[in-house]
Parts: structure tokens; C-alpha cells; sequence
């Protein structure tokens, strides 16, 4: 695509050919032709973003939302995180006190994770404390966070004096982003669905929010069986998203086949790690990075692709101030897994050399 410089260049250009004057830029005629110049370039960058609306591969935002509903697929929520809270006292009361459903709380920091209940509970007479179920208030990667990091009642309930969550908050993801979108997208021409083939229902389960990765494996149980694997991204969705997905597939499914799905097999992979560190960075800011880079890379793998040690090195050496690298022992091959595996996050150890 031409620049608005080429553009008013042209133009200049064959002005001239034509009358045999130059233009000046302050003249009427200069003017006159700058604004014009600005228009063209102006519409040929509309042209140009409608060109790339109109195809999967290169298709944004809700344009792209619009040709995936044209394959039947439309972009998958944020999921939120999920856990448990623990409201305390440190005296027993003689009468029962409620927490009401929707009570909030925090963590602490500049951009807290806030947390509600989403059962409402009461704390007996005589107990000191009592556990809810709860959910982050918003979805996303970011809301996931550790044991005993949510310490604040932002609406207290009257009474309690303590909150603490026993157990992580997990669960969260991210919205579905253009290029997952536009790889299931894709991938919906590759392989048609026909209501009976392995393509119909992996894309029936890919449809789910929370699921990140599915195999299909046919005869797997011997003649009129299948078998579907789901994954989430980085790790197992929660039996309760399993039962849906199984039931909506048992009233989808064909005629005399016997249609299972299941959890994929978590096959854990513990990375440990030496780094240098380049002068004039913090080894403990940089530990951070890696840990987060690859937890990302943990987080693409999908059902059946391999854990390679070059993406693990690369995740971390592309990380700024660190200088060298040492995989230990114990992770330096790869793993490969079946269709029926993922390789998600174990621990991680990294220490400085």
C-alpha cells in the first residue's frame, strides 16, 4: 500500500507532466492536492482493513467473531477462579451468624484479587469459624491466587473478625484470544465436520469455556466406541464441565455408539534450572520472569504434544539480563505423550550459578 508521501509524490508528478508548472506547497493548487493525497490515503487504509476482515486469517476483534459464528463458533469467556473462604472469630458466640451470599473480600496489594461467596453459610453457635465456596469477581489468569492471600473483608460481615482462604483460587483463564479463535477457525475448513467424524465432536467439546484441548480416539473401547480427552490450558478441567460436555454429547452422538469423555492424563513434568545472571539485574526479578515464562509455555501445550526442552530453554534465555542457562539432569530430554496425555507444570526450581 502506498504511503501518503508516494501518493501526493505521484500526484505532484503527474500534475506536472500534464500542465508543465511546478506546484508550490503553499499554493492553492499545493493545498488543494495535500488534502486529497490525505483522503486517498485515507481510503485505501479502509480498503485495506475491510481486506483483511474478510478472511480467517487475518480477520480482528468482532470482525473475526463474526466469520467464526459462520462455522458455528463464538469466542470463549473468561473463566473466573474458584476456592473456598474461612470466616473466623476468636470467641465462640451463643447464637448462629450468617454470611450472606456475595460477601467480598481481597487481597491485599496496589491491584487486588477480589473474591465473593457464592453460598451463603452460617457460622453455629459455639464454632469458631466456618468455610464457604467463592469465586473471583472477575475472570481471567490474573484472578488465580495462592493459600492464604486473601486476608480482606472489603463488606465484613457484622461479627467476624478474621478471613483467610485455606486453599488457592484456581480456575481462571483468560478470554479465548483472536489467534486461538482463529486457529479453531481455521481448523473448523481443515477438518468438516459431518456429525459423525472425529472433527464433529472435537468441535463440539472446543466450544466449552474452560476447555483448551481435545483428542478424539475412535474404537477405542473396540467397534461403536469413542473416546474424548479434554484438557484445559495447563492442566484438568473440573468434573462438574466433564459431566456437562458428556451429557450434551450423549444427546448428540450417533446412533449405537458409545461415547465417552474424560479428563486427559496429567503427566507432570518437574522443571529445575540454573541461571547466570548479566550484571546489574536482580536475580530474584528475574526468577519471577522465568517462572512466568514457563508456566506460558506449560500453558500452550495441548493433548498429545511433546515437552521440549529447546521451547523450555528458549522460554527462558529470551527472558532480558539472563546471561546463561543449565537444565538439570532430570529434564534434559524430552517427553512425548499420547493422545490421551498432557504434559502440564510441576514444580519449578530455579537457582542462581
Amino acid at each position: 500500500m502506498e504511503s501518503y508521501e508516494d501518493i501526493l509524490k505521484r500526484m505532484r508528478s503527474k500534475f506536472t507532466e500534464l500542465s508543465g508548472a511546478n506546484i508550490n506547497d503553499d499554493s492553492d493548487v499545493g493545498i488543494r492536492m495535500k488534502v486529497l493525497a490525505g483522503e486517498i490515503f485515507s481510503l485505501q487504509n479502509n480498503v485495506q482493513w475491510l481486506k483483511n476482515q474478510m478472511f480467517a486469517q487475518t480477520a480482528q476483534g468482532e470482525q473475526l467473531d463474526y466469520l467464526a459464528l459462520e462455522r458455528g463458533l463464538t469466542r470463549k469467556s473468561a473463566l473466573k477462579s474458584t476456592g473456598t473462604l474461612k470466616f473466623m472469630r476468636d470467641s465462640a458466640l451463643d447464637y448462629d451468624l450468617e454470611i450472606p451470599v456475595g460477601t467480598i473480600c481481597s487481597t491485599n496489594g496496589i491491584n487486588p484479587i477480589r473474591v465473593k461467596t457464592i453460598e451463603s453459610a452460617i457460622l453455629e453457635t459455639g464454632d469458631l469459624s466456618v468455610t464457604v465456596p467463592a469465586e473471583s469477581e472477575e475472570g481471567g489468569t490474573l484472578q488465580n491466587t495462592g493459600v492464604g492471600t486473601v486476608k480482606i473483608m472489603v463488606t465484613p460481615p457484622a461479627g467476624i473478625t478474621y478471613v483467610t482462604n485455606e486453599t488457592a483460587f484456581v480456575g481462571g483463564m483468560d478470554a479465548e484470544s483472536d489467534e486461538e479463535l482463529r486457529e479453531r477457525l481455521i481448523d473448523s475448513y481443515k477438518n468438516i465436520s459431518n456429525g459423525t467424524n472425529a472433527a464433529f465432536y472435537k468441535s463440539q467439546v472446543l466450544k466449552y469455556d474452560g476447555i483448551y484441548s481435545a483428542s478424539v480416539v475412535g474404537k477405542a473401547r473396540g467397534v461403536g466406541t469413542v473416546d474424548i480427552y479434554v484438557a484445559a490450558k495447563g492442566g484438568l478441567p473440573s468434573d462438574a464441565l466433564v459431566s456437562e460436555i458428556q451429557s450434551e454429547i450423549n444427546s448428540i452422538r450417533e446412533l449405537n455408539v458409545d461415547v465417552k469423555v474424560y479428563k486427559a492424563e496429567a503427566v507432570e513434568i518437574a522443571v529445575g534450572v540454573d541461571i547466570s545472571v548479566k550484571n546489574g539485574y536482580s536475580f530474584d526479578a528475574i526468577k519471577e520472569q522465568c517462572i512466568a515464562n514457563i508456566t506460558e509455555y506449560f500453558n500452550t501445550l495441548k493433548i498429545g504434544e511433546p515437552f521440549l526442552i529447546a521451547a523450555l530453554g528458549n522460554a527462558i534465555y529470551t527472558v532480558q539480563g539472563v546471561e546463561n542457562y543449565y537444565i538439570l539432569s532430570s529434564i534434559s530430554t524430552d517427553r512425548y505423550t499420547t493422545s490421551k496425555q498432557l504434559a502440564i507444570k510441576g514444580s519449578v526450581q530455579i537457582s542462581e550459578r
